[in-house]
């Protein structure tokens, strides 16, 4: 089971590996939702969403919603529980 803590440090990792100069802030409120992790890049803002194998889906709906207004790109960082039918909870844009 991969919990919420054990995503960030390889995500981040990750991220700083394929984008180069970023900057990550966590944990920050957009709108009525807390965004797990915002990327910052010279071109553009992205939230994502990490959706640990604990997590439920139950305040997505919201949370894509403020992600739309607050952000150019949205991606969800899905544990394994979640990594299957995360795209059934999304919208494809």
């Amino acid at each position: 089971m991969l919990y919420d803590k054990d995503i960030r440090e390889p995500l981040f990792d990750f991220l700083e590996e394929r984008y180069g100069k970023t900057r990550i802030i966590e944990e920050k409120q957009v709108g009525r939702s807390r965004a797990d992790v915002i990327l910052v890049r010279p071109s553009d803002l992205s939230g994502i969403e990490i959706k640990s194998d604990a997590d439920t889906y139950a305040r997505l709906k919201r949370q894509i919603k403020d992600y739309d207004q607050y952000f150019d790109y949205n991606y969800v960082a899905a544990g394994s529980r979640h990594g299957i039918h995360i795209a059934e909870h999304v919208p494809p844009w």
